[in-house]
Parts: C-alpha cells; structure tokens; sequence
C-alpha cells in the first residue's frame, strides 16, 4: 500500500500516522520527493481499508501496490534512486561505465588496466577473485589475494572497485574491500546470500539470471532491500534463448521495462550479453538508446591470455576507441560520459595511424574515424582535441585528400611524427595463400605492394577505408579466399593470421603523420 501526503502537512500529523500504522504491525517507509511525500507500507495490509486510511487527515489518497515487489516497486517510490558507490552517482545524469578483466590474474595486470581504464573515461574498476564456473577445472580467480589487487589498482588509480561475491561466507572480506558488491546471474537467487548482502550498507550491483523474469529479478532485489539495504543497482547481462550465435541474448526491452517498473538504477553488460568482443560497441550504442544508466565492459589487455572469458573481452586501445562515441549516444539521451582528453585518427584499432596516436598520446582517449574528412569535422566542432593524420609516404606519395583538407585556415599543423610501415598479409585462421582470390586494402597500402601482389595476378584487389577497417571485414566475413593488407596489430585485435610477413616493395618504407587541432 501506498500513502501519498498532502503538500506543506505539520511533520506532527505525519508522526500521528506513522504510530497509527505500527501499531497495526506495518513497516512504514517515508519517500521525501521534490513535491511530494510518500509513505510506503510493507506487511499485512488485507485488514486496512483503503477508506479507513483516507479519513486521516494528513492524507491525500491511497494506492495498492499489486505486484509482489513492493520497495523495488516505482509506485512505493516514485523518483529514480541514486545510489552512490564511493565518489560516483549510479542513476546520476553522468553515466557510469564499469570496466575491466573479467579476472584479477596479477598486481601488473590489474594495475596497468585500472590506469589505461581511468584515462579512457571508466568510472569504476572491475575484475573476479572468486570465479564461479561451469567448469570445475577452469580458473576459479586469485580469491583473497585477488581482491587486495583489486583494491590496490583501485586506490592507485582513483577508481571505485567492482567484484562479485559467491558465497555468504567471504562477505566479510567483501565488506572490507570491495565498494560495490556484485551478485551474479547464477546466484540471483540465492536467497540466503541475498539476506545477508541486506545487512549491509554496501551497494549491490544484481545480475539478471539467464532464465529469469523480470519480476523474479525485482523479487531477489526484494530480499536485499526488506533486510534494509535499499542500496540496490540491478544489471540486464543477456538470457538464455534457442539463438546459439551469441553466448546470451542481450534483452535491451529489459531496460525500459525495469524502468517503468522500479525506481532503481539499470546497468547493461554487452559482454556477457553477446560473449562476442566486436558486438561490444554495437551494444553499448543500443543499451545508451533503450535508457540504462551505464554499462559494465570486460577490457582486458592480452585477450587472447585471458584465463577467463576472453573472447568477449576487448582491449584497452578498442575501449579507448569506442568512448567517444557513446558520449554523443549518451548526449542524444540528455546523459553525459566524461572523458579527460580525446585524440582522433583515420581508422580503427590496428591502423597505423592509430599506431602514431598512441605513441604521442599514450595517456588520452584515442578514437578510430572512418574517413580523413570526419577527423577534420570532429576538431572543427570541438568534439575532438586532435587529430593525428598520414601526410605522406615514401613508396606511396602524399595523400592528396589530406594535404586539400589541411588547406583548412581554422587547422594548424602542431607536431609530426614518421613512423616504419611493415605490411602484412592476414586472412582468417586456416586460410592457405594458394586459395586467395580477393585482397582488402587501403588504396595506399596497395601502393606500397605492388611488387608483391603481382606474384597474384588472379586476385581481385579491392580498395577499403583504412587497412585495419580492411582486417575487420576479413574477419567478419570469415571464409577461406579472402586477405588483407594490414598491420600485425590489426591481425591480432582482428584474431586473424599473417600469410605472408613484410610484403611492403622496401623496408624503407615510411608514412608521416601530422598533428592537428583547430586553430
């Protein structure tokens, strides 16, 4: 039952009611809003009479409440809830994104990640100690030690930490170390582990399970918060569906459903949501669009190392990549994503342009643009601080398009950097050399191999946008008569192999690329 107050009532008619209803055996629980005061009523309340309770009068009308979650309930509590997790707002207008390994696997690893996270725009830090597995000779996590490591990277870096608990009895060291506890979607109902999280202060971050209802959902946050722990962030990570081209199906209709139905934050993991690394930015995008309050990533450095989920884990140059542009999804939603400083370049991870940023620009947020032009309108419009483009090359020439662009008198030219150009061939896994019929490249990575690609007069050379955008569409396309040119990088973000290593016409090959910013 709900009890909405009439406006500018005495806080002595307030305390009046209040006595009334526990003395019925009622827990009353008051919603301060900006308007309004709300009473919200949890026990038996078949005995009191909608009509009973409207003759007080301090009361302005009486709702039931149907559904069997009642503080998760929007009606118990009509304003959103933010919940705050050190020094960020969940639920706040600023989104949160909740980056990291999948596992802590040492000092090095978690603390390399935590600092390349942070400069890229990530909120809190997140990594496993205590792994549960389908597989019980899989990698179960570093346990205590793992949440020290997690916690020293953290303070070091600035960043709250994230880790999911699995058993009652580590709650204790949970309670102590980590800043927001996370309950996995294999013990969303784990009901005896959901009442103790509720007898705590510290926030919890619950998973959907991967065959639950929304409403069983609601349910598990119902224990939580009825041992009087309201601190409650629920996540959508995907459901198990008949579809196997994916590890889940991402259910982003749960998030303006979980919206309408509770006043708590909603978060949404695209990697587990798809288990696919390269559906991470697609999914982020949509989750933004559908309403979620943040996004929780895997970022792992070596992914294909990993020793736990590494297929769907990307790098810390691809999370650097994608930030900026979930802050323009984020913008269109009237939300916000902070990112220290942002430097663009023509292609995506792998490029070498990419490959010049990160040797000027190691601590800024990089991101890949398709075309030279769209890195001239980012800086012209102030959604980018620089830019970092090829000017020209020895085996290849200038590139015209952007000496015309930088004709520009709102541009100037701030540094310059020559970087080695080593070409390789890369096709997916199991691919033979002799069964190649196209290549994919960038006009002037063709250039610069011409040598080599008349040793294949039966291929079809087809002209891409960059070279790493090149290696992308090889891997997407995943058959057996398809390569690219592109950079060893680009093969391995790419998972593709090297058919053939230095097919550039002279190892003095140098491409210039030039700084620039507006003027």
């Amino acid at each position: 039952m709900i009890i909405v107050l009439k406006h500018g009532i005495e806080q002595q008619q307030i305390s009046s009611l209040n006595t009334w209803l526990s003395d019925k055996g009622l827990k009353v629980f008051p919603i301060y809003g900006a308007e309004k005061t709300v009473l919200g009523l949890v026990g038996d309340t078949s005995h009191l009479s909608i009509d009973e309770v409207s003759m007080h009068e301090a009361v302005e009308k009486v709702l039931k409440v149907q559904e069997p979650y009642k503080k998760a309930n929007r009606k118990f509590h009509p304003e959103n809830s933010i919940i705050n997790v050190g020094n960020v707002k969940v639920g706040a207008k600023e989104m949160v994104i909740i980056a990291g390994p999948c596992s802590v696997e040492s000092e090095e690893q978690i603390t390399e990640i935590a600092f390349q996270v942070k400069n890229f725009g990530a909120t809190m830090l997140r990594g496993g100690a205590f792994k549960p597995r389908t597989s019980p000779y899989a990698f179960q996590g570093l346990r205590t030690e793992g949440l020290m490591l997690l916690k020293r990277a953290g303070n070091t870096a600035g960043l709250p930490i994230v880790s999911e608990i699995t058993n009652p009895a580590y709650l204790e060291v949970f309670d102590e170390y980590v800043d927001l506890i996370q309950v996995g979607a294999r013990n969303m109902q784990n009901f005896e582990l959901l009442k103790e999280l509720g007898r705590i202060k510290k926030p919890v971050l619950l998973k959907r399970g991967f065959a639950n209802t929304l409403e069983e959902l609601l349910m598990a946050c119902e224990y939580i918060m009825n041992e009087g722990n309201q601190n409650v962030i629920l996540c959508e990570r995907g459901i198990r569906t008949h579809e196997t081209f994916t590890r889940n199906t991402l259910d982003l209709s749960a998030v303006p459903a979980l919206k309408r139905m509770s006043h708590l934050p909603v978060l949404v993991d695209p990697s587990h949501g798809s288990g696919l690394s390269w559906m991470v930015e697609p999914l982020s995008k949509a989750a933004i669009a559908a309403g979620a309050d943040g996004l929780v990533i895997e970022v792992h450095n070596n992914p294909i190392r990993a020793l736990s989920d590494g297929p769907q884990s990307i790098t810390p140059s691809e999370f650097s990549n994608i930030m900026p542009k979930l802050r323009e999804y984020a913008l269109l939603e009237g939300r916000y994503i902070s990112i220290p400083h942002t430097v663009a370049y023509a292609g995506t991870p792998g490029s070498f342009a990419n490959e010049a940023a990160e040797k000027l620009y190691p601590t800024y947020t990089l991101t890949g643009l398709e075309r030279f032009e769209d890195v001239f309108d980012a800086i012209l419009s102030g959604k980018i601080e620089i830019g970092v483009v090829p000017v020209s090359n020895t085996l290849a020439g200038e590139v015209e398009e952007v000496q015309a662009l930088l004709q520009n008198d709102k541009i100037e030219v701030i540094d310059r950097i020559k970087l080695p150009i080593i070409q390789m061939l890369v096709a997916t896994e199991g691919t033979e050399l002799s069964s190649v019929r196209k290549i994919y490249s960038h006009e002037k990575a063709i250039q610069q191999c011409e040598a080599f690609l008349a040793t294949m007069p039966d291929c079809k050379i087809i002209p891409y946008s960059t070279t790493s955008a090149a290696a992308s569409a090889i891997a997407a396309l995943n058959d057996k008569y398809s390569a690219a040119i592109a950079s060893k990088t680009a093969a391995k973000l790419n998972r593709l192999v090297i058919l053939k290593e230095s097919i550039q016409d002279s190892d003095e090959n140098y491409t210039e690329f030039v700084v620039i910013k507006k003027k």
